[in-house]
């Protein structure tokens, strides 16, 4: 969707075009020529033509799920038999004109900043684009819908707060590229559902708990349950780690023991209760953290209620 570099979507699949495309040359001829400079000059045939492109062009939008388009990628999309249309920049300019399509420039500089002793991760500073892009007012509102219902179903809901790569992780499927999921979470700045920040280097997003809720300022609090969740998630690993060096050193005195290798065989033993001790003391410390956040988690519960 006109990121540099990137093709171009291709023209449309005959589906997603009205039946004239392919039977109708006169209608079309029209249709593909400019707009008169002035409405005025014949404001019916003016009408017609804007009314065909303005539903084609947002339709198309729908269908793909596109939050951007540009100039280029719609003249691809709408190319017939080797021509382009002739009056597209025309009805970029209605679109712009009606608030169906806001320039991406003024769509971000739009979002309010919140700045809360923490450095905030500005998505101003994406890369300026070489072709000029507008987003889709509704679908770009309609995706950052998906994107927070799809955060609320998942399992990194438990805590608001969570890491940004995470979040990208998880809308991979319905993000195409790196600039429509930030799009997306300006978005949901703009209706204050997230805040961003960036904590000893680290990108993080907060979202606020229930659909209709506002999000609240990030503060210690999130912070260092934040830290804790991570705390979980490596002690997590690490155990997983000593458990499968424990099972091999375990299957590896069975292999000595068969090749009657006795020493080898008392030393793989003697190396895995040294590894299941250690799994033992990052459990105590895994118990401790969880039953931490299990506390936190039964507050925070009790207050929604």
């Amino acid at each position: 969707m006109c990121s540099p570099g990137e093709a171009p979507p291709g023209p449309a699949p005959a589906g997603d075009l009205p039946p004239e495309w392919e039977t109708d040359d006169e209608r079309m001829a029209f249709l593909f020529s400019a707009f008169k400079q002035s409405r005025e000059v014949n404001s019916t045939e003016w009408d017609s033509k804007m009314a065909f492109w303005v539903g084609l062009v947002l339709a198309r939008g729908r269908r793909r799920g596109a939050v951007r388009t540009c100039l280029r990628e719609l003249q691809n999309g709408f190319e017939r038999r080797g021509s382009v249309p002739l009056g597209l920049g025309t009805v970029l300019r209605e679109l712009l004109r009606r608030g169906k399509l806001q320039r991406e420039s003024d769509f971000m500089a739009s979002v309010s900043l919140p700045w809360q002793g923490w450095h905030w991760v500005g998505f101003q500073v994406l890369p300026s684009q070489t072709i000029p892009c507008s987003c889709l007012a509704g679908s770009l509102q309609e995706k950052a819908e998906e994107v927070y219902r799809l955060y609320q179903s998942s399992a990194l809901s438990s805590h608001p707060v969570v890491a940004l790569s995470e979040l990208r992780s998880l809308c991979a499927g319905l993000c195409p590229d790196e600039r429509t999921f930030y799009l997306l979470l300006l978005q949901l700045q703009k209706e204050k559902r997230v805040t961003i920040l960036e904590q000893n280097g680290e990108k993080i997003v907060k979202f606020a708990r229930g659909l209709h809720a506002k999000v609240s300022p990030m503060n210690d609090v999130d912070i260092g349950v934040y830290q804790l969740m991570q705390s979980e998630q490596l002690l997590s690993q690490k155990v997983e780690s000593l458990s499968q060096e424990a099972e091999k050193c375990k299957e590896d005195a069975r292999s000595a023991c068969r090749a009657g290798k006795k020493q080898l065989a008392l030393r793989c033993l003697k190396a895995k209760r040294r590894t299941e001790r250690r799994i033992e003391e990052l459990h105590s410390k895994l118990d401790a953290v969880q039953g931490i956040l299990d506390r936190i988690y039964a507050s925070q519960t009790d207050q929604m209620v």
